[in-house]
């Protein structure tokens, strides 16, 4: 299991700087400052470098007297995906090395079948869920990743390719991975050597004589990823991405959250109002507050691309009554705006067993509490085509066991007021009805409640102020905050 040295023609790459293994201990000392005293942090290790270096460099520094009386405590987890037979030992062997330092280590399967594709993505949805059910059992604060500047130069690079008709200064994808993240609502994810280059965490393992694990899918040129690390080798894909990137996403999203506050609202249930002021705002910002929103109203993960936000702002120059369908939402320029409400395509069904919840749409939660089996469909008016709630019963608060379905909230406020069949005269009855007929029709016996879908798995620290912005709009509770 120790590493092997990359072989092959050169590559075109421009070499990273001498590796030094003082870079990793400054950055995880960094980290350590930040965390406060009697904590406890899980470190996921998969007995790869990276990880490895993670749990040698935080073991050494807090022996340190610097550290020594902040009384932080670690465990480690190591994660099975069942899809390679080597997996098994390679867990073991971290739980060795753990053993060796005093550290709890826990073992966690991915059971069930898998994917045939999208693998990837399954499995990492499938190790954040088994690794935050761990951080709830052994009451871990927070989880840590040993994300590396190598990682973070190779999502810049992967996420540029998919930009690319949009590489500009405005591309907030372009700053890569946060250095934290919201999992599921549940638990915040820190990477903590996401400025570090894998040779610097490398040197610091040889320099203690630890070997490693080699992934051999790291060098599968199936993945993307690994294409790009094939092809780099011990070579960064791009230079490295500059210190205050991130920094520039965080403040464009605080724009963001800005414009959320000022001129987005909700006049209708469900049927969203961009005033035509925010067009004349910030560029980056507008985009940067269009795009999840628009993946909120059609309950998507991510909202529009380029095309689609450039068709947007073209759509807020016409004159009233235009329309636009994009991101699963019907667009309607107003004078005073634009209007967004989801479009009435592939909207789905939803079979519920008694006492079983699920996610209707990627935009609400809908809970049976009938002693029978139903299926939700779309639609809240009634059969004299007025606009109200006739059955649905619309929760105000977290019903009993809420937090047996994680990352999924009740309203704290009421955003369902009560209708009478009245509509106010400036709302174009049209989207009235669009926006009741496509939410979903539940009778007395069923509660629903929204989330925002682009949020509801992966909240990126920098985008925390415009979903807390989102949230509260949608008469949300607030997403929890970084501990540290």
């Amino acid at each position: 299991m120790s590493a092997p040295r990359a072989t092959g023609p050169e590559p075109a790459f421009p070499p990273i700087p001498q590796p030094d293994r003082s870079d990793a201990l400054a950055a995880l000392g960094g980290f350590l400052e930040r965390v406060p005293a009697g904590s406890r942090l899980l470190l996921a290790v998969s007995g790869g470098s990276d990880s490895l270096g993670l749990l040698l460099g935080l073991v050494h520094l807090l022996r340190q007297p610097r550290f020594g009386d902040k009384s932080i405590s670690l465990a480690t987890a190591t994660i099975d995906h069942g899809l390679r037979p080597e997996a098994a030992e390679e867990a073991a062997f971290v739980g060795r090395i753990a053993a060796s330092h005093g550290i709890a280590h826990f073992i966690r399967r991915w059971e069930g079948d898998k994917p045939q594709s999208g693998l990837s993505a399954a499995a990492r949805e499938a190790r954040y869920d088994l690794l935050a059910d761990l951080a709830a059992e052994c009451g871990a604060d927070a989880i840590l990743t040993g994300h590396t500047a190598n990682d973070q130069a190779e999502t810049i690079a992967m996420r540029a390719k998919r930009l690319k008709d949009s590489l500009d200064v405005d591309a907030t994808g372009l700053s890569g991975m946060a250095a934290s993240l919201l999992f599921d609502s549940r638990v915040w994810i820190y990477r903590p050597l996401l400025a570090v280059t894998r040779g610097a965490i490398r040197s610091l393992l040889e320099h203690r004589g630890q070997n490693w694990v080699e992934d051999p899918s790291n060098s599968n040129p199936a993945y993307e990823r690994a294409r790009l690390r094939l092809a780099g080798a011990d070579h960064l894909p791009l230079p490295l991405p500059e210190p205050g990137l991130g920094a520039g996403r965080s403040n464009v999203m605080q724009e963001a959250a800005r414009l959320c506050t000022a001129f987005f609202d909700m006049p209708w249930p469900f049927l969203g109002n961009v005033a035509i002021a925010a067009f004349h705002d910030q560029p980056s910002a507008l985009r940067a507050l269009l795009s999840p929103l628009l993946a909120c109203f059609g309950g998507q993960a991510y909202g529009p691309g380029a095309a689609g936000l450039n068709a947007i702002l073209t759509l807020a120059g016409k004159p009233p009554g235009q329309r636009l369908t994009v991101g699963g939402c019907l667009l309607h320029r107003h004078s005073g705006g634009i209007f967004i409400v989801r479009e009435r395509r592939n909207l789905p069904q939803l079979s519920l067993l008694p006492g079983e919840r699920g996610l209707w749409d990627g935009r609400f939660v809908v809970q049976n509490e009938d002693r029978f089996a139903v299926t939700i469909g779309a639609g809240l008016f009634d059969g004299n085509g007025k606009a109200g709630f006739p059955s649905a019963t619309i929760r105000q608060k977290e019903p009993e066991g809420f937090s047996t379905m994680p990352g999924l909230r009740a309203p704290s406020t009421s955003v369902l007021p009560e209708i009478s069949g009245e509509i106010t005269p400036r709302l174009p009855r049209s989207l009235v009805k669009l926006a009741a007929d496509t939410l979903p029709a539940c009778g007395k016996n069923q509660v629903f409640w929204p989330v925002l879908a682009p949020y509801r798995r992966f909240l990126p620290g920098f985008d925390l102020p415009l979903a807390s912005a989102l949230a509260r709009k949608f008469g949300l509770a607030p997403f929890p905050a970084a501990p540290f």
